[in-house]
C-alpha cells in the first residue's frame, strides 16, 4: 500500500481553525472509518476475555495459567505503549496502526490450531503487543481527526467503541465456544481484527511532522501525567469488580454477576457522549463537574455491590458503576489530548493507556491478596481508597494544570 496517503490531512488541531459560532461536522468519513476499524478490534479483544481462561483450563492449565491470559498481554501492552506514542509522534500514524492490527491478527489465527497452553500463554504476550501498538494508535488517530473544539464530545462517542463492544461481545463468545467451538471463535475475532484492517486503509491519515531532529523519547507524557494517574487510581478499584464480583455473587447464592456488566455497559452508553457534551461547552467547570459527579456515583456503588445479595443490588450498583466510569474515562482521555501538544499526542494517548493498564493489572494482584485475608466484602469496601486518591489528585493537583 503507498504509504503517500498519510499526508492528505493535517491533524485537526494543527490546520482547522475554528471561527466563532462555527461548529465543524464530527461525523466525517474518517471519523466513522476509525470508529468501525476499532469497534471491530474490541469485539476481537473482548471476545478471548472470558473465554481463554475457559479454553486453559479445559486443556489442562490449572487457574494460576488462566490468570496470566489476561496478565501476559496487560503487561505486553504496558511495555509497548510509551515506545508507540513515541513512534506515533516522530513517524506518523498509518503504518504503525497497521502493524499493530498485524501482529494482533497473526496471533489470533494462530490460535486456531488449538496450540498448547504455555504456547498460547506466550502468543497472548505478542498479542498484547499488537494490542498495546493498535489501542494507542487508534486513539490518537481519532484525537487528529476530531475537531478541536469538540474534543470531549468525540472521544465520548469514540469511546462508545469499547462499551458497545463490551455490552454484546463476551455474550456472543460464550455462545459461540458453548454451540460450536474454540476454532469458530478464534476465526470470528481473525475476520473482525481482518475487517478492522480493511477499514483502516482508506482512512485520510495525517503525516508525521517534518522535523530537523525527532522528540526525544520518554516513557510518559509529562503534560498528561496527572490525568493518567487519576484513571490508573480508578482502574486500580475498577479491577476489584472484574476480578472478583463474578467470584462474591457465586458465593451469594446468585448464578452470574452477567447483569452487572450489561448495566455498566448501558448506562455508559448514555454517559460517554454525554461527558464531552458537558466538557466541551462549559470547559474547567465541565470537567470538574463530570469529576465530581463520576466519584460520586463510584463511591455509591461500592457500599452496594459490598453487601451484594440480590440481582437489584448487581443492577444497582451497575448502573452507579457504570455513571462513574462512563464519566471519568473518556473525560481523563479528553484531558489527555487537549493538555498535550499535537505534535506530542501519540506520547499523551501512551501515557493515559499506561495508566489505564496499570492500575487494572495491579488492582487485579493486591485485591486478590487483600481477599484472600479479608472476604471479598471487606476488599469491595476498601476500593474506596483508590477513588478518593483520585479525587484528591485531581482536585488538589500540586501543580496548577491548563485546561484548555
Amino acid at each position: 500500500m503507498d504509504t503517500s496517503e498519510e499526508t492528505d490531512i493535517q491533524p485537526a488541531a494543527l490546520t482547522t481553525p475554528v471561527l466563532p459560532g462555527a461548529n465543524p461536522p464530527l461525523w466525517t468519513v474518517n471519523f466513522i472509518l476509525i470508529c468501525l476499524s476499532t469497534i471491530a478490534t474490541f469485539f476481537a479483544f473482548h471476545s478471548t476475555i472470558p473465554t481463554l481462561p475457559i479454553y486453559i483450563q479445559q486443556f489442562g492449565g490449572g487457574t494460576g495459567m488462566a490468570g496470566l491470559a489476561l496478565g501476559s498481554l496487560t503487561l505486553a501492552a504496558v511495555l509497548i505503549r510509551p515506545v508507540t506514542g513515541w513512534a506515533l509522534d516522530n513517524y506518523g500514524r498509518k503504518l504503525i496502526y497497521l502493524g499493530g492490527l498485524f501482529i494482533f491478527l497473526f496471533a489470533t489465527i494462530i490460535y486456531i490450531w488449538m496450540i498448547p497452553v504455555v504456547l498460547l500463554i506466550v502468543l497472548r504476550f505478542v498479542q498484547g503487543i499488537g494490542w498495546g501498538i493498535l489501542n494507542t494508535a487508534s486513539t490518537t488517530i481519532a484525537s487528529d481527526i476530531v475537531p478541536a473544539n469538540r474534543m470531549g464530545e468525540g472521544i465520548g462517542f469514540f469511546s462508545l467503541t469499547a462499551s458497545i463492544s463490551l455490552a454484546v461481545a463476551p455474550g456472543i463468545s460464550l455462545w459461540i465456544i458453548d454451540s460450536f467451538s474454540f476454532p469458530v471463535l478464534f476465526i470470528t475475532c481473525s475476520v473482525l481484527t481482518l475487517v478492522a484492517m480493511l477499514l483502516a486503509l482508506p482512512i485520510r491519515y495525517p503525516p508525521a511532522e517534518k522535523r530537523t531532529e525527532r522528540l526525544r523519547f520518554a516513557i510518559i507524557e509529562k503534560s498528561a501525567l496527572q490525568p493518567a494517574i487519576v484513571i490508573l487510581a480508578f482502574t486500580f478499584t475498577y479491577s476489584s469488580v472484574l476480578s472478583f464480583l463474578p467470584l462474591f455473587a457465586l458465593e451469594q447464592g446468585l448464578l452470574s454477576s452477567g447483569i452487572f456488566f450489561t448495566a455498566i455497559a448501558l448506562t455508559t452508553l448514555i454517559t460517554r457522549p454525554l461527558s464531552g457534551l458537558i466538557v466541551d461547552r462549559r470547559g474547567r467547570g465541565g470537567y470538574n463537574l463530570i469529576m465530581l459527579s463520576g466519584i460520586l456515583a463510584t463511591l455509591i456503588a461500592i457500599p452496594i455491590l459490598s453487601q451484594t445479595a440480590t440481582a437489584a443490588h448487581l443492577i444497582a450498583g451497575g448502573i452507579f458503576y457504570g455513571i462513574g466510569f462512563g464519566f471519568l474515562q473518556p473525560t481523563m482521555l479528553a484531558l489527555c489530548i487537549n493538555r498535550a501538544e499535537p505534535t506530542k499526542r501519540g506520547g499523551a494517548n501512551a501515557t493515559y493507556w499506561t495508566g489505564f493498564d496499570t492500575g487494572l493489572a495491579g488492582g487485579s494482584i493486591v485485591w486478590g491478596l487483600v481477599a484472600v485475608a479479608y472476604g471479598y466484602s471487606a476488599m469491595l469496601n476498601l476500593t474506596v481508597i483508590p477513588i478518593i486518591l483520585a479525587a484528591i489528585i485531581y482536585f488538589f493537583p500540586l501543580k496548577k494544570p491548563s485546561f484548555s
